[in-house]
């Protein structure tokens, strides 16, 4: 016979897949110029016409300067312009900027600005789906270079952008540990 638990829950059991499937991540493709990047969508908080941004002195090319948005100064770059090491160029009249949310722990940036070329749109990818090409060139902020549905994509490697922009917007990365010295 059964034991009744009276009053009490049963404990939680973990559920787990039984049909095999992989799991599908919801990612946006994103158009960045020349390049297209692949970002999970729960990284993206906005995107907003664009808008020029107020300059930052000193501040490499491919940092275009800051916005304000939802009150708080947040960096822009160009990621293409970054990667390859060139100017940004013309900023065609329909860009957009991407608000992406920092995976950096500082509450220094905890928003970045991306320029689009274009509207993002919705993909549903499968880990099986992406076809890992290479990066031959070893390009600053590029996690994996990848074949989806045979168009080249880039996976960023945010964590890098993060450091990237909040050195060249600031000047300097948050003090993280003092080095005692040796007397």
């Amino acid at each position: 016979m059964p034991r009744q638990m009276h009053g009490r829950k049963k404990p939680a059991r973990r559920v787990l897949r039984t049909n095999g499937a992989s799991p599908q991540l919801h990612c946006m493709v994103i158009p960045a110029d020349q390049e297209t990047l692949l970002l999970p969508t729960s990284v993206m908080e906005e995107v907003i016409d664009f808008q020029e941004p107020a300059s930052i002195d000193l501040a490499p090319t491919w940092l275009l300067g800051h916005i304000e948005w939802d009150g708080r100064q947040v960096p822009v770059f160009s990621f293409t312009a970054l990667i390859n090491g060139s100017d940004v160029g013309e900023i065609p009249r329909r860009s957009k900027i991407m608000i992406l949310k920092s995976l950096n722990e500082s509450g220094r940036v905890p928003y970045l600005g991306m320029l689009l070329s274009d509207l993002p749109h919705p993909v549903t990818v499968k880990p099986e789906d992406l076809l890992e090409t290479g990066d031959e060139k070893k390009s600053l902020g590029v996690f994996k270079r990848a074949s989806l549905e045979d168009q080249e994509i880039i996976v960023p490697d945010l964590d890098r952008l993060t450091h990237l922009v909040t050195h060249a917007a600031f000047g300097a990365l948050p003090i993280t540990r003092l080095d005692q010295e040796d007397d």
